[in-house]
């Protein structure tokens, strides 16, 4: 359950309440391949980490007519989690900068903090709260990325969540509420200030899905989830709907794990002269691990998002995501990964697609030390009214450090 736009670390927010949106510059490390052990802070455990690369993106602005640059990244962080024998605090905190050598307008300053705590009560209830606050840019190409300014777009993420649940029992249940703001700041184009307000937008979810385990190995859940999207301007963009899956859940074998749900979703827009979206729903999730080296996933979920046209209320995202993590010799692992995605923008003609694959070698020097070396594409493709068309190959070089 972790979410942060861009290459930072994860803030912690219920599933209902997360964005989507997958990043169209390289996507981060798909293989850690490190082992930290921290350093002791009395009941807590600190666990430092700093990643550095170097990278070429012949398509930094995700445009059909492409211009390339290079981009040194630098992401530190710093998790301290508790190590009590039951119940957890853990606090995050993380940054990022990019410096670009040619295109320096498009550098860029990221950070989160955010905290998350568990109570562990009797007869397997758990209780989990977590609160977060991030600045963020949204990332050329982007769906939130309609128009061309100087400087990437900036906004604050704010959010609280907390989920109850009861595991461990032939029926388990998990119940969640979650609540989530963005505050765009203003932009400009050729200098000229461009007010962002009318994007503010505040993202309320309800969540509850219910596991009956007919068997060791055989299960049957219902998942239903509530959405309800406010905008600071234009009340007539709000909207509400809820989405429910019903599905099964099949452990084939102690290797390998199939979980998949199809449903409706349904989102009712405030102002009766907007279209509501209405749509099948779906719910996947595969795990394969054939040997001890090697590892195999494959997710698929659709969400309603907020959108990022004053004209429109609601964007429908549906993503399919495949990942592999291959280990090569002792110190040498392989990360493979795959992904779909799909905007469709209600009640404006606009539809798009975009596919991005990336494989990355990472080698564990000591075992606090690894570098790694990536390569990536992405291809989009849309239709309707203006859609964003590019392709974009990158490559990355770097190292991290774990304490």
């Amino acid at each position: 359950m972790y979410w942060l736009a861009g290459p930072l670390i994860p803030v912690l927010l219920p599933a209902a309440a997360r964005a989507q949106d997958r990043t169209v510059a390289v996507p981060e490390t798909v293989v850690e391949g490190l082992d930290p052990t921290g350093f002791r802070l009395g009941s807590f455990v600190a666990l430092p980490r700093v990643n550095f690369d170097v990278r070429y993106d012949d398509n930094i602005y995700n445009r059909a007519d492409k211009i390339e640059d290079g981009v040194v990244v630098v992401r530190p962080s710093l998790r301290v989690q508790s190590d009590f024998s039951r119940h957890q605090i853990r606090l995050d905190a993380a940054a990022e900068g990019r410096r670009y050598f040619d295109m320096t307008a498009e550098d860029s300053n990221q950070w989160a903090f955010d905290a998350a705590g568990r109570l562990d009560f009797a007869n397997r209830f758990v209780l989990a709260i977590n609160t977060g606050v991030a600045r963020r840019i949204e990332r050329r190409g982007t769906f939130g990325d309609q128009f061309f300014t100087d400087r990437p777009v900036v906004y604050m993420d704010t959010g609280v969540g907390a989920t109850l649940s009861r595991m461990g029992g032939i029926v388990e249940w998990q119940a969640s509420v979650s609540t989530r703001n963005l505050e765009y700041k203003d932009a400009s184009l050729g200098g000229v200030e461009i007010d962002q307000s009318y994007r503010d937008v505040r993202r309320d979810a309800l969540a509850f899905r219910i596991d009956y385990r007919r068997s060791v190995k055989l299960g049957v859940f219902m998942r239903l989830t509530g959405t309800h999207l406010a905008y600071d301007l234009g009340s007539s963009r709000d909207s509400k709907g809820f989405s429910v899956v019903g599905g099964l859940s099949y452990r084939i074998t102690d290797l390998l794990t199939v979980e998949g749900a199809l449903g409706y979703v349904t989102q009712k827009m405030d102002d009766p002269r907007r279209s509501d979206i209405g749509a099948v729903d779906y719910h996947l999730s595969v795990s394969w691990t054939p040997t001890p080296r090697t590892r195999f996933e494959l997710k698929g979920e659709r969400n309603v998002e907020r959108s990022p046209l004053a004209i429109d209320a609601a964007v429908l995202q549906s993503t399919i995501i495949g990942t592999a993590t291959i280990a090569v010799g002792s110190r040498t692992f392989v990360g493979l990964e795959v992904g779909f995605l799909r905007n469709d923008y209600d009640g404006f003609d606009r539809r798009e697609s975009r596919i991005h694959g990336e494989a990355t070698i990472n080698r564990t020097v000591t075992k606090n030390i690894a570098a790694f070396v990536g390569f990536s594409g992405r291809h989009q493709r849309g239709s309707g009214i203006n859609p964003r068309e590019y392709d974009g190959l990158a490559a990355r070089i770097g190292a991290r450090m774990a304490i």
